[in-house]
Parts: structure tokens; sequence; C-alpha cells
């Protein structure tokens, strides 16, 4: 908050200065202007005072970029990347990593202390082994032939010679390329667990490297899985891996049977819950993670996928009268439709287990399921994307007894 008499009321120069008391949707530090209209600053941390330049003005908050520190946090470090500041890719590069988790772990608790739910009941984050190198999958801009990212506070292009986020595979292929893409805007490139197995999109011209490839293969608790071009899949491997082992570990504690897997994507969930269970019913809408799936679930004779939107094929269930014992949910960043979620509780599982990669959508549902009759357990944060504001979450409810 901004103190009395401070230049918060922005003078004609637009050289502000103000208390950064929070952290903002994008990942940029938020104060507040002597009327209580939020200050975005990139680059700050909550519990700074700061100077800074404004750049935009609008009708609900101020935008705006640091030109000094005028009390440091004792939590800020140097940023090891030279684009930091430039790339929005990384908005806590600068956030000693102990305190990344702190910050992630407030931003959960606090979404489900502002629909009414229990905040002690979010556990302590499980930071990744790895908080560098471990994306393996890029989306870069090509202009003039260099491959970039696109600032976002001004939408201008900037030339990556490598990403301190994304696998070494990634980083020599950029460099590869550089200079050599005349041909598209847009360049897209995967990497799955084997060492060859690489995917960049669009089909190129180039003789090398090779472009064009459909997919590429992943392992995930022991299993191979076949990952379209356009599929989603979790960008943190060894992440992923400890994520899997938790959902598992949350289904079968109740003694599941016959398992829901809505939004099942490229059938993760669904390919290594099937050995524990004696039946897995998976639901996906999107067609390239249908093929996907179809042929993940090769040799799994208890698996059934269904194709087509979650809340249409759920109430469909409801009414076929199909029973379940666990709801396994992994929606969208948006969550789940309110259809979607009636349908879940008129399946009455005995268990939900909701992952998660946005707090605000979370805690929406949760608040949303516990109205209907289930109790919320747990929420389990996951570091999913280390240097980012991103964060992942796993949440268990279970059906309140006597329902």
């Amino acid at each position: 908050m901004a103190e009395p008499g401070s230049p918060a009321a922005h003078a004609g120069d637009d050289i502000i200065e103000v208390e950064l008391d929070g952290l903002g949707p994008r990942g940029d530090a938020c104060g507040r202007d002597d009327d209580g209209k939020p200050i975005y600053v990139a680059g700050g941390i909550p519990g700074e005072r700061v100077r800074a330049r404004v750049y935009k003005r609008g009708r609900i908050s101020t935008s705006a970029e640091m030109i000094a520190l005028l009390r440091p946090s004792p939590h800020r470090v140097e940023a090891p990347c030279p684009l930091f500041g430039h790339c929005n890719g990384c908005q806590l590069q600068h956030v000693a990593i102990e305190r990344q988790l702190a910050i992630k772990h407030a931003m959960v608790a606090d979404q489900l202390g502002a629909v009414g739910l229990e905040p002690a009941c979010v556990r302590a984050p499980l930071a990744a082994p790895s908080p560098w190198h471990y994306r393996n999958h890029a989306r870069f801009t090509v202009k003039r032939g260099r491959l970039g990212f696109v600032r976002r506070h001004r939408h201008a292009f900037f030339e990556v010679p490598q990403c301190l986020l994304m696998e070494p595979r990634i980083n020599a292929l950029l460099a590869t390329l550089q200079g050599r893409l005349h041909e598209t805007t847009q360049c897209n490139i995967r990497v799955g667990a084997p060492d060859d197995a690489i995917s960049i999109q669009p089909r190129l011209s180039l003789d090398e490297p090779a472009s064009g490839q459909p997919f590429v293969i992943e392992v995930l608790g022991g299993r191979s899985f076949r990952v379209s071009t356009p599929a989603f899949f979790q960008v943190h491997r060894a992440q992923a891996e400890r994520m899997v082992e938790l959902v598992r570990a949350a289904v079968l504690e109740v003694g599941a049977t016959v398992v829901l897997d809505a939004f099942a994507g490229v059938g993760t969930f669904a390919a290594l819950l099937a050995a524990h269970v004696e039946h897995v019913i998976a639901v996906e809408e999107s067609g390239p993670a249908v093929r996907d799936a179809s042929y993940n679930f090769g040799g799994l004779s208890n698996v059934a996928l269904r194709l087509g939107k979650a809340e249409q094929v759920l109430r469909a269930m409801v009414d076929e009268g199909t029973a379940i014992d666990v709801a396994l949910v992994d929606p969208p960043r948006a969550g789940c439709l309110p259809d979607a979620l009636d349908a879940i509780v008129a399946l009455r599982p005995r268990r939900v287990v909701y992952v998660s990669c946005d707090p605000g959508s979370l805690a929406r549902d949760l608040r949303a399921m516990v109205d209907r009759g289930y109790a919320l357990s747990w929420v389990q944060p996951l570091d999913m994307f280390p240097h980012t504001v991103h964060v992942e979450a796993i949440a268990v409810l279970d059906r309140a007894a006597g329902d």
C-alpha cells in the first residue's frame, strides 16, 4: 500500500514510489495507489518498496516498470537468465526457490479461503527435483527467420539464443534453426523421453534437422505413451511422475474398483490405473488426444474410452445408471462446467480426485462440490512450473458420511 504523501499520486513525469504487498495474476508484484487501485510492477517482489515508471493506465489498474529498488526483499536473488525482464516466460526467476514455494502455497490457500474453504487443508508444495531445463515443449515466434518470444507488455519480438527452462535438446535445436526459418511465423518443438523422440512443427523444407514428425513417445510410470503434436502432456516429466503417484495412491486408498477418468487426454491416468482396478472409463473430446488414447490403451481390456464433451458423456452415464467408486477430474485451466460437476455429483462417487493448474478455478469447483455434499480432505500443490507464477495442485474430496 502506498504511504500517505508518497508519489503514488503520480507526478507529471509518471515516476511513482509504491509498496508492493501482493502478487498479480500474471506474476507482477502488486501495490495500490491512494485510491486503492492496483499498481502492477513487473520484476518486483511482495514486501519491497520500489520506484517505477508508469507505462499504462487502465480503468481498473495501472502497469509500471521498476527503475529502482528502494527496499529490496531478502528473498531477492540474481536472475541467471540475461533475458529476464524482457521475456515474460519466467515471472519469479528473481525470487529464491524456497520463497517461490511459499508464494505458490499462499496462492492456493488464499483462493480457497476466498470461497470459504479451509486454507489449512493445503499442504506444503512439493518442490521440483529439477527446477531448470525441465520443459519438454516450446512454442516460438519466428520473425525474419529468427526464433524468439514476444514480450507481453509491449508486444515486441526478441530473439532467444537459449531458454533456461527448456530441455537441452530443445536449446540445441533452437541454435541449429536460428536464422533458417523463412517459411513460417511459428515453430513448435516437443521432445519425448527417449533421446530420439523429437517433433518439430510445421514441416519445413530443410534437409536437417528433420521436421513434421506427428508425435513423440513419452514415458510415465514405466509405460510408454504416444503424444501427438497438438495433444496436451505435462511439460515437467519428473513432476508428472510424482503427480501420477499421488493420484494413484488417492484412488486406491478407498479400494476403488471402477474409476472415471474425466478429461482423460492421451490416457495417462487411465492407463496407469488400469492394472490396479477392475474397470476404468476414460472420457475425452479432443480428436488428436482420443486417437492417442486409443493407441495408448492397446492391450488394456478393462479401459473403455468414450468420445465427447465431459458434461454430455457424464450426463449420459447418469441416465444409464453407471456406478463408479472414484471420479478423477483433470480439466483445462478454466475448470469444469457446472453441468459436468452436477453430473459427477449425480454419479455419487465415494471420492473425487481433482487435478488443476489454476488455483482460482480449482477453488470455485471445490466450493461447488462441497456445497453438494462432499468434504474437502486435502490439497497438495506441486511446483510443476518452477520460476513461473503457475502451480499444479491435486485435491481430494470424499462424499460426506451418510449422504
